[in-house]
């Protein structure tokens, strides 16, 4: 065997046998010391509706009413707009002691597609015309006025999210009482948004950014305290709850405000909102439940992961293991400002005080028991089957696989 082959060798074996520790923790895992561990995974989501005010599924977009200039209603529009995500997160992390683990996590959209579905209720009789407006006239007379009917829209191909860094820190270690009385891990983790991400383009009618307030999956600056139960006897090692509670802040930024060049009917507001205005999101705060079951511990081996001895293979993670998980999170009052106060409360109100419900399920298989170096997951994410308030109900498919190193 190469001095290569052999150094390589003795990076994943440590690696593996390291992870052995923590391999059936949930909120409150960290690394051993020393370790890297490097997870890739793709999400695709699939967004086509939102929990309004009263807690009835609504579309994305409230209808839009026109009107006559002067005149009576010519027709309400309302979109049906159906919004894809795909997703690949490339997430680093590192064990600096046993106790205190950091992270970087990397979030690329790879593809964002908008299906508009601009659906048409006519209004008015309109007499000069003797007839309602259909919505064929409805978009003749827009093009009059330089405004084409906006069709579906797709971008952020391989554009950067906003860059997470991370540190957990499970202080329970210090104190022997948890582990040993209460059989329970506590940790504090600390997460940051750095602001990679690209805004809206703001002139036009159907386009997303990929900000963490476009993607809504969690705050800019995040604290979470978490703890895991384990249960003495036969569920030892089958089953941990966790429980994690969290706040999480979105900061106040500034956008350009549509001024009409690509869509003058619908999207001209710079005359009278300003330049430029400012959204707060409001902040996140809740708590999740977690459930982490061993489904199968798997053969163990005597392999080169651990060191040809089925006694060490024994520590090393179970094979099969399923996690289910409810959060609840509420959702703090949006704030827009500019000079339009009747156009800032047209946005706050689909924004306004409101809570959602995600339902999660996760299945990890590791194959470090039977002497390859690879962990794989798949996973679902809900906020669809469980009614929420002024929300916007994404459901997530997501898969990934994890690398155990480390080099020294």
């Amino acid at each position: 065997m190469s001095i290569a082959r052999r150094t390589a060798r003795a990076t994943l074996v440590a690696a593996c046998w390291l992870l052995a520790v923590d391999a059936r923790a949930g909120f409150t895992d960290t690394l051993p010391e020393g370790t890297f561990m490097l997870d890739e995974s793709i999400a695709f989501s699939v967004l086509n509706s939102r929990w309004d005010d009263d807690g009835n599924r609504a579309p994305m977009l409230d209808p839009v009413e026109r009107y006559e200039p002067g005149g009576g209603l010519q027709g309400i529009l309302t979109p049906e707009a159906d919004v894809n995500f795909l997703v690949l997160v490339s997430l680093l992390q590192y064990g600096i002691t046993d106790s205190l683990t950091v992270a970087v996590g990397i979030p690329v959209v790879l593809r964002t597609t908008i299906d508009l579905d601009l659906q048409w209720e006519p209004g008015d009789f309109q007499p000069y015309i003797g007839r309602q407006f259909t919505e064929e006239d409805f978009w003749q007379w827009a093009g009059s006025v330089g405004q084409n009917k906006p069709g579906d829209w797709s971008g952020n191909e391989g554009v950067l999210s906003d860059i997470i860094l991370g540190v957990r820190w499970r202080f329970s270690d210090y104190f022997e009482w948890f582990e040993d009385v209460a059989h329970m891990r506590v940790a504090l983790m600390v997460m940051g948004a750095l602001p990679t991400g690209k805004q809206v383009p703001p002139e036009e009618i159907a386009a997303t950014g990929t900000t963490m307030w476009d993607l809504h999956s969690q705050g800019e600056l995040c604290f979470h305290l978490s703890l895991d139960q384990r249960f003495p006897g036969p569920l030892e090692d089958r089953l941990v709850l966790g429980l994690n509670f969290f706040y999480e802040i979105l900061f106040e930024h500034e956008y350009d405000t549509p001024t009409g060049s690509k869509n003058p009917l619908m999207l001209t507001f710079a005359p009278y909102v300003g330049d430029r205005y400012t959204l707060d999101p409001g902040d996140f705060s809740g708590v999740a439940i977690d459930l982490g079951l061993v489904l199968l511990e798997g053969p163990a081996l005597a392999t080169w992961l651990s060191d040809n001895d089925a006694d060490k293979a024994e520590k090393l993670p179970p094979m099969l293991t399923v996690s289910l998980r409810y959060m609840f999170t509420h959702l703090q009052q949006s704030d827009w400002e500019s000079d339009s106060e009747i156009w800032d409360w047209e946005r706050e109100k689909l924004w306004m005080p409101g809570y959602k419900n995600t339902l999660f399920g996760r299945v990890s298989v590791s194959l470090l028991r039977v002497g390859v170096p690879l962990m794989l997951y798949v996973g679902y994410r809900n906020q669809t089957w469980i009614g929420g308030r002024n929300s916007r109900a994404a459901d997530v498919f997501f898969g990934g696989i994890q690398v155990p190193a480390k080099f020294w």
